[in-house]
């Protein structure tokens, strides 16, 4: 089986060749990364194009930032949130993040799925705020758009 993997400079490449500004493609790209680092997999995609809609984004932008974490990296930026989340709720139990399934989430029990969801919002929040500093930046540059 064969992965095909968009680098960096290609959705670079991408958000410059769309019609937006700097700040919209980057906050665009920045909510679909935060989605794509939710656990809620199988929906990232149809999750930032309907948050696109509604909040009036790039949609081009928000589905490549959907589509950062991708099953190789699953098992690591879940793990991360679990720790995350077992930390602010200072619970740790024994749990195994494979296989990734939601129904194995909640075999493990509610709490399991909390804290993995919560560490989510706090990893992501993080991850997509750093990724909108950081692309804006980039964007501006590239675009030739004044600071």
């Amino acid at each position: 089986m064969k992965f095909n993997f968009i680098s960096f400079r290609e959705i670079l490449r991408t958000l410059v060749s769309l019609k937006d500004t700097p700040e919209k493609l980057s906050l665009s790209f920045a909510v679909g990364l935060f989605i794509s680092l939710t656990p809620f997999f199988g929906i990232h995609s149809i999750s930032a194009i309907f948050l696109s809609f509604v909040f009036k984004l790039n949609k081009t932008a928000s589905f490549l930032g959907s589509w950062i974490n991708t099953p190789l990296t699953m098992p690591f930026v879940y793990y991360i949130e679990y720790e995350i989340g077992s930390f602010i709720f200072n619970s740790h139990t024994a749990f195994s993040l494979t296989p990734y399934t939601i129904a194995h989430y909640l075999k493990g029990g509610w709490g399991i799925f909390i804290m993995i969801t919560t560490g989510s919002a706090i990893f992501g929040s993080i991850v997509s705020s750093l990724f909108y500093i950081l692309l804006k930046h980039i964007l501006k540059r590239k675009m030739n758009v004044p600071s």
